[in-house]
């Protein structure tokens, strides 16, 4: 049976719609929480204690990809790349339904493990243990997502480009990444700079 919301858009009760003209709730956007160097130091020393063997290096894959924390867990050893001089990592079963591959550094590539089939198991309690831990507070619901939102925003804040970002996340849209762009550097010099009433202003 078709859900009544949907039977109301496919317009086929014979009524006419009691909420067409209600106007849509806008709902307050929530600030993402990211970690600062201070909180990942905390982070990598509450892990130190954890007792799931792969939390540490899953942990090091996320903030270095911008991974998702079951995206860096569902890792194969055939995901895992060198070519030459180069090395990456292949993210499949996305939340975007589409595989991303990332580079990596060779000192992260080396400490991964080198087998075939599956990496990791799954470390996502784990985590949020050793996010409690270290004392990190963060906002309800954000803590599986805050390695993704650390990589996104610091890559911002060290010059990153917002359309490379972008193909880093496996974004659809643009829209998606804009979240991150006032983390640039320029961003609140670009607003002075780029302000329509700039010129205006200095004709005066």
């Amino acid at each position: 049976m078709l859900r009544f919301t949907t039977r109301i858009s496919l317009k086929d009760i014979g009524y006419p719609n009691p909420i067409a003209n209600l106007e849509k709730i806008k709902v307050q956007e929530q600030e993402l929480a990211f970690l600062t160097h201070e909180d990942i130091t905390k982070l990598f020393k509450a892990i130190e204690g954890a007792r799931h063997p792969n939390l540490d290096i899953v942990t090091k894959i996320c903030l270095s990809t911008g991974a998702r924390i079951s995206e860096a867990c569902g890792l194969h050893g055939s995901h895992v790349i060198k070519s030459g001089n180069t090395y990456k990592v292949t993210f499949v079963n996305t939340k975007g339904k589409k595989n991303r591959s990332v580079p990596i550094s060779q000192s992260l590539y080396e400490e991964i493990p080198k087998k075939t089939g599956p990496l990791f198991t799954d470390c996502r309690k784990a985590f949020e243990r050793a996010i409690n831990r270290a004392g990190i507070q963060l906002p309800d619901g954000q803590c599986t997502h805050v390695m993704r939102h650390t990589f996104a925003s610091h890559f911002m804040m060290n010059g990153g480009n917002i359309l490379a970002l972008q193909k880093v996340l496996g974004h659809a849209k643009i829209e998606q990444t804009m979240i991150y762009a006032h983390f640039a550097p320029s961003h609140y010099e670009d607003a002075v700079r780029l302000s329509p009433l700039k010129n205006l202003i200095n004709s005066t």
